[in-house]
């Protein structure tokens, strides 16, 4: 299971300061690009793959997390256009922009911040029938009874679509085990903070890696 931190800097001063010594022991890195202005994205853009040059980067800019409406359709579409070939990874909210065309470095991602809907397993298949490199789900479970859910259609997925890469995860405190427990239910990569978090429920690098070790 490979451990993913994202980093939100909120400006190209904030994006300067970060320690790459801080990030050495994750695998991969996200850069939520929503929390910088829209105008910086390019300048931060080679900034960020200087910084973080021996690490695979997930471009992600996301607006399922925003009470308003923070960017137009065509200003999406540019995004993923512009970034797209640009990193290793762009995530994609396909089922609000169902306009956009995967590429192949896609990561299509849905999050539900209420729930772990019933129709999971159904999300899931559209998702894997869209040809993703990446099928991505979070979901804010109300009890235990729901990542038990989560885990075993996860499990099942997986062994369905044997070719198809599952991330998934159940969001807060309720949701912590799918955090560091990916590998036994068919979840590949896990989120982890260094210095915020960019979700309800993710653990600290340092916390992931010491469960991590105890396990193995």
């Amino acid at each position: 299971m490979k451990i993913v931190v994202p980093i939100m800097p909120r400006s190209l001063i904030e994006l300067s300061e970060l320690e790459e010594s801080k990030f050495i022991q994750a695998d991969m890195i996200e850069w939520r690009a929503d929390f910088m202005p829209f105008s910086d994205l390019e300048m931060a853009a080679r900034e960020v793959k200087k910084k973080f040059n021996k690490k695979e980067i997930i471009f992600t800019y996301r607006t399922e997390d925003k009470s308003e409406i923070i960017i137009s359709k065509e200003n999406y579409a540019k995004i993923i256009a512009t970034f797209a070939s640009e990193f290793d990874y762009i995530d994609i909210e396909k089922f609000t922009f169902p306009e956009i065309v995967l590429p192949e470095n896609a990561i299509f991602s849905y999050h539900d911040f209420e729930k772990i809907p019933e129709n999971l397993s159904d999300i899931l298949t559209e998702m894997v029938v869209a040809m993703p490199k990446i099928v991505k789900f979070a979901g804010m479970p109300q009890n235990f009874a729901d990542v038990l859910r989560l885990m075993s259609e996860t499990i099942t997925m997986s062994e369905k679509y044997e070719t198809q890469t599952f991330v998934t995860m159940a969001m807060g405190e309720i949701g912590k085990i799918t955090r560091f427990m990916g590998d036994e239910f068919g979840s590949s990569w896990t989120f982890a903070t260094v210095e915020t978090a960019s979700a309800p429920g993710q653990l600290a690098l340092s916390d992931i890696l010491s469960i991590r070790k105890i396990i193995n």
